[in-house]
């Protein structure tokens, strides 16, 4: 009862200081792929990639158009010295987004890849972060603690975050809205550049994986109907996408917006369901899948957590006694039992 209450509280405090948050773009033509549609014209023109996902999600273009290689977003600021960063083991990389917007700030992806310092790791685990993130200090201590104990981790830069996010937008405005279609190319592209890192990754490393944190593993779930991967690690994240924004605690202004627009809650999942893992979670491609779910999430509703891990076939969970927010403090525990759990089955 009192880990319910204060996880509970601590969301709700940490949210009041974080509440004024809205799209201050919202698009009269709201097109997709230069076309504009409504709801049910698109559904009923993308549907056959409900049983296809990967004929929507297309794969990246050939790795040596998409350019890996050192250095920074030009947006992206560093405080310390690079020097320090790769003794940590810390390699800060940019890549061409394999699906462009035309938008050269976003088009842009920062990439950062964690070694540990003692010996080649066999894995490598791609973490995709959560919608809204001001920076990836809480993802950067979880990816270093992982190259210590032995996992190699990736970092990507999500669609209109952080560096990528628009001069005058805060970090996040644009990827999710009340722009139904500018959200669902964003999330196709973000797939499109999660899929590109795994093959990147994919010759130099015996097992890959993706860690997806809350929305995070929206497009880390429909990046694996794509692409086989080893591991696969959904986190504070679920399924239902229309009713995880109706009814989540950050997504009420997205609600507002949609509702002045005539939008509903059905009408969302139907025209969000090719992103949307209630469907496309069935052709997952990951071999060994572990969820974690935050019994008293009112961000990722819990139910919908539940849910997720009903669509992977009841697979192995692990229990929090959090919130969403309040899951930070077991960021420790869950490092090490990622940890222990690829190193058991390898």
């Amino acid at each position: 009862m009192l880990s319910r209450l204060f996880a509970r509280a601590f969301e709700r405090l940490y949210h009041a200081r974080n509440q004024k948050k809205t799209c201050g773009r919202l698009l009269e033509h709201d097109a997709f792929d230069g076309e504009c549609f409504t709801i049910d014209a698109f559904y009923d023109r993308y549907r056959q990639f409900l049983d296809h996902p990967e004929g929507f999600y297309l794969p990246p273009a050939p790795l040596d158009e998409l350019r890996f290689r050192d250095g920074l977003h030009p947006r992206e600021r560093v405080v310390e010295d690079p020097g320090p960063e790769r003794r940590r083991g810390m390699r800060r990389m940019i890549f061409d987004s394999p699906l462009t917007s035309g938008d050269a700030t976003n088009d842009t992806v920062p990439f950062k890849w964690f070694t540990g310092r003692r010996e080649a790791s066999r894995v490598l685990l791609l973490f995709v972060p959560g919608w809204g993130r001001r920076s990836q200090g809480f993802e950067e201590e979880m990816c270093l603690r992982w190259a210590e104990a032995g996992i190699d981790m990736g970092l990507i830069t999500k669609p209109y975050h952080q560096a990528r996010a628009p001069e005058g937008s805060f970090t996040g405005e644009y990827f999710i809205s009340a722009n139904l279609f500018w959200t669902i190319a964003n999330f196709r592209q973000c797939v499109a550049e999660i899929r590109a890192v795994l093959r990147y990754m994919r010759p130099r490393y015996d097992a890959i994986g993706l860690f997806g944190m809350s929305s995070g593993g929206f497009q880390a779930g429909l990046a694996a109907t794509c692409e086989p991967v080893d591991f696969h690690f959904p986190f504070i994240t679920g399924c239902q996408l229309g009713s995880i924004t109706w009814h989540g605690l950050i997504t009420q202004f997205v609600r507002r917006d949609l509702e002045r627009k005539g939008v509903n809650e059905a009408s969302l999942n139907k025209v969000w369901s090719l992103t949307d893992l209630e469907f496309l979670g069935r052709f997952s491609q990951a071999r060994h899948v572990q969820h974690y779910i935050a019994k008293y999430d009112t961000v990722v509703p819990t139910r919908y957590q539940e849910r997720l891990w009903q669509v992977y076939g009841r697979q192995s969970r692990v229990d929090l006694h959090s919130s969403h927010y309040s899951a930070y403090f077991r960021r420790h525990f869950i490092v090490d039992d990622v940890a222990r759990f690829v190193k058991d089955r390898l």
